[in-house]
């Protein structure tokens, strides 16, 4: 277990001591999304360091898990997306499965792409099952 609240610049040790906090304090995922207005999925993405907390998300996380705000700012960056074994899996499944959803949207909605600007993730287990409901904008391409 840390013994201090890590720097800045050390942002693994940040992400370890938030999860530590976290697991000590019995504040879940769900309950940190209930408490900033957020999903647990962009939640629990933030605290693994791969999405930019929004300074009141931030002061809200901070006072559930008890540290300083200022704890937090690395958080509040953009983050620089790495790769694992659990990535790579939902990689393959999208090259799988890509050019049959795109010839899906295509057939359904026409020329165009799915926004992954306008994204909603739900995350649910059923069983033994884990089911990803992926909500996107369809975005037409322009004629000109």
């Amino acid at each position: 277990m840390l013994t201090s609240e890590p720097t800045a610049t050390d942002k693994a040790a940040l992400l370890e001591m938030l999860a530590v906090r976290r697991k000590d304090r019995g504040v879940t995922m769900a309950k940190l999304g209930e408490l900033t207005g957020r999903s647990a999925v962009f939640v629990a993405a933030a605290l693994n360091g791969q999405a930019r907390l929004e300074p009141d998300t931030a002061a809200t996380i901070a006072s559930a898990l008890g540290v300083d705000v200022a704890t937090l700012a690395p958080l509040m960056d953009c983050p620089i997306r790495n790769s694992d074994p659990f990535k790579y899996r939902l990689h393959e499944m999208v090259d799988v499965y890509a050019d049959a959803l795109r010839d899906l949207t295509n057939e359904q909605f026409g020329d165009g792409i799915l926004s992954a600007i306008d994204l909603s993730i739900q995350f649910e287990r059923q069983g033994e099952r884990a089911v990803i409901t992926l909500s996107s904008k369809f975005l037409p391409y322009k004629q000109f």
